[in-house]
């Protein structure tokens, strides 16, 4: 079965880098810019002659598409909604999925090539949902794997430019981000969605008049929608970004509470230093190498808004605010804190391996402040009922005030989804795979996708139990034995996680999960929340727009891990002028001023 603790990041915690349209609880800057590092553009260029066969030549009149001409949300639904199952609980403010009566509608005479991520624990053509969907649906489908991550995109970029592609693809969190979907489908790689929904997906129009802002976000600079998008909004996601954690047995030894202010956490971290319980060779403020800037963003909202970690936005105008006066300042107290012996230099270097082994320390976790996406980010062997698991040890530290009462954490309030299912012109019967992505938008597929069978992995809750959020719950995950495996899927295929969904979980005591932890941990960063007004929401980019960004985000981070690690060892002073100006200039030859343009451009094409 899955990791509880995963279901929502299955690599890497959220990218810093400016959002071109990516879900927010995933990722690398690879995930971010436009085919990573590979040459795939290309190829796809040019094999789009080559994929315009199939159901895509047979469209020429626009009876399945609509053609150019089509209106999205202009033709009549010809599929009824699957009526309701009686007797299942929800809160009175319930908004999501619910469970209905699915009938199947396929009659398996097609064998449907669909493409997935995976990983070495599944075996999608035996795995109990895979069969369950096509038991559900009646349609037949063959898998096309690839690992997960930056392995499986190159795989999938070599598929595409091969031009033998397969019916439908599930390019979920890792493969293709809205970009790369919109660019393909205005090459003709992927085919339109937008008539198909309107006419044969009864419960994703559901999801679109509870959620109306799912389909104009994903919706391509052309007009068209090329992949289904799925809900997965996640609370304590949206905090995810710059989550810190703090020791509790480390502050009852010296008999403090978790500091308020960064006046108080640097008393704090000075008694800290003289713990006599503190374990050997412990470090007081650390990360890993890879996550270091979310630790080091999480610190600078105590001195400016800091919604993004390059831009922010003022009315309309988008704007990098590394040159205001406040970021400056930030920086010079985080150089200041490894001058001291406060910010642990370990940071500049750590593997994960090596910072999950600090956390699973014999003697307990070794260090006294660390970022966390979430508990797996610093404990491998987190143990949720064990009160000596670091999953335990550590909990949330707030924002603290900084200097001049800035008191403010990073709240994405605009990543509830990804786009992740798309159709291809090899498709022979492109209504069947939209009713099969369509069907998991119900209730109990969506379930079903995340923990397998119901009444092994989960049930329905009964009268009485709660949720994650204090009211009644929906469904209740039910503990799995150690030997049932191939059961479930991750978060790759079509699902529609609302919060309202993620939040009907059943809290059990007996079989505790880290998700109440992350939820405690989201009410306490959202008093200090980023205003939605100040942040930049996700932005489909062109092909030109996008083949600048890539290479502009890699090195803009690479420069700002640089100079981190310059001021953090005393290299350079970001204190003195000539360093500081040199930092800015350096940024901005790497085209910092176009990656504003850009994103300034996309912005304004989409909300003109």
């Amino acid at each position: 079965m899955n990791d509880p603790d995963r279901t929502d990041h299955p690599s890497s915690p959220p990218s810093l880098v400016g959002d071109t349209g990516t879900d927010d609880r995933a990722g690398s800057v690879a995930r971010r810019t436009f085919l990573g590092r590979s040459a795939a553009l290309g190829g796809a260029a040019m094999i789009t002659p080559a994929a315009l066969v199939g159901c895509g030549s047979e469209d020429s009149a626009g009876q399945v598409t609509g053609g150019d001409d089509y209106t999205p949300g202009s033709a009549d639904l010809q599929v009824e909604i699957a009526p309701e199952i009686d007797g299942i609980l929800y809160p009175d403010d319930y908004v999501g999925p619910r469970a209905r009566e699915l009938e199947p509608f396929g009659d398996g005479t097609i064998d449907f090539t669909i493409l997935s991520q995976t990983d070495p624990e599944l075996d999608l053509a035996t795995n109990y949902y895979s069969t369950l969907l096509e038991q559900t649906t009646g349609v037949k489908a063959s898998y096309v794997t690839v690992p997960a991550g930056e392995d499986g995109k190159t795989k999938v970029n070599a598929i595409v430019a091969g031009g033998e592609l397969p019916h439908a693809l599930m390019v979920g969190q890792d493969i293709f981000n809205p970009s790369e979907i919109s660019i393909y489908g205005q090459q003709g790689l992927f085919i339109p969605l937008d008539k198909l929904i309107d006419e044969n997906a009864p419960h994703i129009l559901d999801m679109f008049d509870s959620f109306p802002n799912m389909r104009q976000q994903y919706t391509a600079p052309d007009g068209k929608l090329y992949g289904v998008p799925s809900m997965n909004d996640c609370y304590h996601c949206k905090s995810a970004n710059v989550r810190t954690w703090i020791n509790q047995d480390w502050l009852k030894g010296i008999g403090a509470s978790s500091p308020e202010t960064l006046e108080e956490y640097v008393s704090v971290m000075d008694e800290f230093r003289a713990f006599s319980g503190r374990p050997d060779a412990s470090v007081l403020t650390t990360a890993d190498a890879d996550t270091m800037l979310q630790l080091f963003q999480f610190f600078l909202g105590s001195f400016l808004e800091i919604p993004d970690l390059w831009l922010r936005r003022t009315g309309s105008t988008l704007e990098w605010h590394h040159r205001d006066p406040a970021f400056r300042a930030g920086i010079v107290w985080i150089q200041e804190q490894f001058a001291a012996g406060n910010f642990d230099p370990g940071i500049f270097s750590n593997t994960a391996e090596q910072y999950q082994k600090l956390g699973d320390g014999p003697d307990g976790p070794r260090f006294g402040v660390g970022y966390g996406y979430s508990t797996y980010q610093f404990s491998a062997a987190a143990d949720y009922t064990d009160p000596d698991s670091a999953a335990l040890i550590m909990t949330p530290l707030a924002p603290m005030a900084g200097p001049d009462g800035v008191r403010t954490a990073q709240w994405d309030h605009f990543s509830y989804g990804y786009l992740n299912y798309v159709i291809t012109p090899e498709c022979p019967d492109p209504v069947q795979l939209i009713r099969w992505a369509d069907y998991q938008f119900e209730l109990g597929l969506t379930i079903s996708g995340g923990r397998g069978e119901q009444g092994v992995g989960w049930d329905f809750a009964s009268e009485g139990q709660m949720g994650i959020d204090g009211q009644q719950a929906v469904y209740e995950v039910l503990p799995t034995p150690e030997d049932l495996k191939n059961t479930a899927w991750r978060e790759w295929g079509p699902l529609y996680k609302s919060m309202s969904q993620r939040h009907g979980e059943v809290v059990q005591e007996s079989n505790p999960s880290v998700e109440p932890i992350l939820f405690r941990a989201a009410e306490l960063y959202e008093p200090f929340a980023t205003p939605e007004e100040s942040g930049v929401p996700p932005l489909v980019l062109d092909m030109d727009q996008s083949a600048q960004i890539g290479e502009i985000t890699t090195n803009l981070e690479s420069h700002l891990k640089q100079a981190m690690a310059a001021f953090g060892t005393g290299a350079k002073d970001a204190s003195d002028d000539a360093d500081w100006d040199e930092y800015i200039a350096t940024a901005s030859s790497i085209g910092i001023d176009t990656y504003t343009e850009i994103h300034q451009a996309a912005y304004d094409a989409q909300n003109g």
